[in-house]
């Protein structure tokens, strides 16, 4: 079982969006917190050691897995607009 971390950002953003979108991003982060990484769709972020996105539509969560602490920080939550927002999002990580 992982232990879920939110930075103030990311809990304010989930606060702030509609009630539905905000049902399925909980119900995906329950299944993070199991340890169910193949149940959704979640990739490795290029060019980070412990980045990695789990998209839910057009949401995107980003988070850094320490696998030997089990732990997970969810570092940000954002519609996904285009290419490049991994991009400009990947400071957010190290």
């Amino acid at each position: 079982m992982f232990k879920l971390f939110f930075r103030k950002k990311a809990f304010k953003i989930l606060k702030a969006i509609e009630r539905k979108h905000q049902l399925r991003i909980n119900s995906a982060l329950n299944e993070l917190k199991k340890g169910q990484f193949d149940k959704y769709n979640i990739e490795k972020i290029k060019g980070t050691d412990k980045g990695y996105r789990l998209r839910i539509g057009r949401w995107r969560i980003l988070f850094i897995l320490i696998s030997r602490e089990k732990r997970i920080e969810i570092v940000d939550i954002f519609l996904k607009k285009g290419k490049g927002d991994y991009f400009k999002k990947k400071k957010l990580i190290r």
